[in-house]
């Protein structure tokens, strides 16, 4: 059914009225919420109370509901981890810290010290020497050596001592009269003209000495390595860094051994990694096999004091080798500090003092 025309032109006005009443209420409506909220606001700081926002409590509720992460510590780094340390003050003959001093260890490159000791006490320094073809064979590290090769006993220790390379000291125990057997031998005497009771060499290298055994149609295979104890191989390194030398060519970052088979000679390069870290070194020497972990033997002299420390079976023999020499200094610079660590470790000296005085 249609509307007529006449009722819809008298009530047009009403509608328009009507219409433009909504829209105007619509666009009011927030302006009023607001000034609701800014009155509520102005009350509250005048009561003294914090005002939060529609949008900042929502907030806060959210992170109310989450639960709190504990703040993660950082894990402490360990101490000192090799299995026997001994360190020294030997301007005091006191000594500092020892821990399984003297346990029987495997020593590894730190024979070489012996293997240095030994061929200075029989060869002279220009004298060259043959290489012998066994080096071949010889694991690493190495200097590379050529079989045939003339190489003065000079570069030998310098490639023995800088990169520990395990065919100079082949080259030098077969150049002794009587070969390697004869000067292995000699090495064990030089060791216990020292006062060592607990230190024996298989190997003028350091590496294990393997040998095959068959017996009733089988076949094993030992294996023997050189061994000593923390507090001897201290008192070795002591006799071995006061020799001018040993002390100078330990102290050598690299080094080029002459050859007659080559212009180029053999580069060495130093396996003593604190030398860059410019503390007062003035001998160090490192090992490694697997059965003897890291080793390392360290004399430093800070000021009047020199402070010898030995780590035998370290994972980080560097590390380790860093903490005790920073132990060793906070001891020695304590007030009274020498003589409390005399008193404390007294009974522990025995074996020094007796080397001492031979």
């Amino acid at each position: 059914m249609k509307m007529p025309r006449s009722f819809i032109r008298s009530h047009l006005g009403v509608l328009v009225s009507v219409v433009g009443s909504v829209f105007f209420l619509s666009q009011l409506a927030p302006i009023a919420v607001e000034a609701v909220h800014a009155k509520d606001s102005a009350a509250s700081k005048r009561r003294g109370h914090p005002v939060v926002s529609q949008s900042r409590s929502a907030a806060v509720k959210t992170a109310n509901k989450a639960p709190a992460k504990a703040a993660k510590k950082a894990p402490e780094r360990p101490g000192v981890q090799a299995k026997a340390v001994y360190c020294a003050n030997l301007a005091t003959n006191q000594i500092i810290m020892s821990r399984n001093a003297d346990q029987q260890l495997p020593v590894a490159s730190l024979s070489k010290l012996v293997t240095a000791l030994v061929a200075l006490d029989h060869f002279a320094m220009g004298k060259k020497v043959q290489v012998p073809d066994q080096v071949k064979g010889v694991p690493k590290s190495v200097a590379g050596l050529k079989p045939g090769d003339m190489v003065a006993v000079k570069d030998l220790l310098h490639g023995l001592l800088i990169g520990s390379a395990n065919d100079c000291a082949e080259t030098l125990a077969c150049a002794y009269p009587g070969g390697k057997a004869a000067f292995v031998r000699e090495m064990n005497k030089k060791a216990a003209s020292l006062g060592t009771r607990h230190t024996v060499f298989y190997t003028p290298s350091g590496l294990d000495r393997k040998s095959t055994v068959k017996k009733d149609d089988k076949t094993s295979v030992t294996v023997k390595s050189n061994a000593s104890t923390a507090r001897e191989i201290a008192h070795i390194a002591r006799h071995a860094f006061s020799n001018k030398t040993i002390r100078e060519i330990c102290l050598k970052s690299n080094y080029v051994m002459s050859s007659t088979e080559s212009s180029n000679g053999y580069p060495v390069r130093t396996t003593n990694k604190l030398l860059r870290d410019r503390l007062p070194i003035i001998g160090g020497k490192t090992g490694f096999t697997c059965r003897a972990g890291h080793c390392m033997a360290t004399k430093f002299t800070p000021g009047r004091d020199a402070i010898l420390i030995v780590v035998l079976g370290s994972p980080d023999h560097f590390r380790d080798t860093r903490l005790v020499y920073q132990t060793a200094l906070e001891k020695v610079k304590a007030p009274g500090g020498r003589s409390q660590i005399h008193t404390k470790l007294r009974d522990d000296d025995g074996f020094y003092r007796r080397a001492l005085r031979r």
